[in-house]
């Protein structure tokens, strides 16, 4: 004979805390402000990570200028105000590249918003970070670019995840403080398909993350968004570099620049068509490749690694995933590359064309 249920007349508790409690998806339809809409979320923290050489400070250069001026950038809108760029690495790099941006897409004209700090700044270090905090003090500051991690690191041990949780500590107690976002311009590892260097902690701190690399052996800048924690990921784009004359020295010798077109375009030519680990497989069109090591990036850091985790992060990079991913996992599979084990994804040793044994990291 069934037992009756009894109905348990519910009252919600008085709490006797200090805690900001909120009732279920209160706050849902809060609106998401950004500085450049679909790239940059204001009041966050984010980076732009690549390989030495791949444009990423022209890429800050950019983001940097566009939001000093309040411009549009790839045709998307931007939040104007004031800019601090941390030139960690000093030198008159940085310098060329914003006369160059200046002499292109504002008129010649100098910015007033955008203001260089030609040394490093050490987030780990609370005297440093009240040293930010009262740069930024009485600017309307919507925006401070670490260049780069490394110099802004110290002594400090990057794989250190002790060391990295106290740059991360520091990057997020700027952020409170001044209402900015802060984007930190960092190095990929030795192996750029593996994500950023050092400790894993610095990813998963990070509310945006942004993959930055050179298409094939031209001169064009690849963007791909490799995290964004509250919002959809934007497409993977190209971006060209133009060469600016900016002026003639005294021996005579003309001074050049590049500038970003933020107008972007279809990646045209990736360099992911030539992976060693690949070795002897055949058949394998640009597709197959990006998921590859897109499943061997997540193994590599630890991270989980699930049909949906991998379909999203190709879908991040501008792949079409609607129709054809289970096929190009399948062909992974039968190439002996992958197993599964449910839903969760693991690598698989294989030999190349003369038999020799390739272990996955």
């Amino acid at each position: 004979m069934p037992i009756p249920l009894t109905r348990i007349d519910y009252t919600a508790p008085e709490f006797n805390t200090s805690l900001p409690l909120r009732k279920g998806s209160d706050g849902f339809d809060t609106r998401q402000d950004y500085l450049i809409k679909g790239y940059l979320p204001s009041s966050s923290v984010a980076s732009a990570y690549g390989a030495s050489g791949s444009y990423k400070s022209f890429l800050a250069v950019s983001w940097g200028c566009h939001i000093a001026t309040g411009k549009p950038w790839a045709g998307k809108p931007v939040t104007q105000g004031a800019v601090i760029y941390v030139v960690g690495e000093g030198g008159i790099g940085v310098p060329r590249r914003i006369r160059a941006w200046e002499q292109t897409i504002n008129g010649g004209s100098p910015i007033d918003a955008l203001y260089r700090v030609d040394c490093p700044i050490f987030p780990a270090s609370p005297e440093s970070v009240q040293q930010v905090i009262q740069a930024a003090t009485g600017m309307p500051i919507r925006l401070i670019i670490l260049d780069t991690l490394a110099r802004c690191f110290g002594a400090s041990d990057e794989n250190a995840a002790k060391d990295m949780g106290a740059f991360i500590q520091g990057c997020d107690y700027i952020k409170a403080a001044t209402q900015t976002t802060v984007l930190i311009i960092h190095h990929s590892g030795k192996d750029q398909d593996k994500g950023a260097r050092g400790s894993s902690a610095f990813r998963a701190a990070l509310d945006v993350e942004f993959n930055v690399r050179r298409e094939g052996d031209g001169g064009a800048l690849i963007l791909s968004c490799t995290k964004m924690k509250d919002a959809e990921e934007p497409s993977r784009r190209a971006y060209d570099l133009n060469s600016v004359d900016l002026y003639v020295d005294d021996d005579g010798d003309l001074i050049t620049s590049l500038v970003l077109n933020d107008e972007g375009h279809e990646v045209r030519e990736d360099d992911v068509a030539n992976d060693p680990d690949l070795a002897g497989i055949s058949r394998l069109t640009e597709n197959h490749v990006a998921l590859w090591q897109a499943i061997r990036s997540r193994t590599a850091s630890g991270d989980s690694c699930t049909r949906a985790l991998v379909r999203d992060n190709m879908k991040a990079m501008g792949f079409d995933v609607s129709k054809k991913f289970a096929r190009w996992l399948d062909k992974l599979e039968k190439d002996g590359l992958i197993a599964f084990d449910g839903e969760h994804i693991t690598l698989l040793p294989h030999r190349n064309k003369v038999g020799e044994e390739v272990v996955h990291p």
